[in-house]
């Protein structure tokens, strides 16, 4: 399994090298590839929070959650 995690992190490697025509060694930290990247494109990287973008939240649900008052619904059910 840790030479799966191994291989898609180097498949992932090989694209940005591709992509830019940089060797990956050249950067020793994340703010140097974002860094690269924000030159390369001519403006800042947008960073956004991942919860509400898809179809799965961050939670791995589907389905969006409710929040059930469940002493009304008991009372309205036990009053009926």
């Amino acid at each position: 399994m840790r030479a799966d995690r191994h291989s898609k992190a180097m498949r992932k490697t090989v694209i940005f090298e591709e992509k830019y025509g940089v060797d990956i060694e050249k950067f020793s930290t994340t703010s140097d590839v974002e860094k690269f990247i924000e030159d390369q494109i001519g403006r800042e990287l947008r960073v956004i929070e991942p919860c509400g973008h898809g179809i799965v939240s961050n939670r791995g649900n589907i389905f969006k959650l409710r929040d059930y008052d469940i002493d009304r619904m008991f009372d309205e059910t036990i009053n009926t």
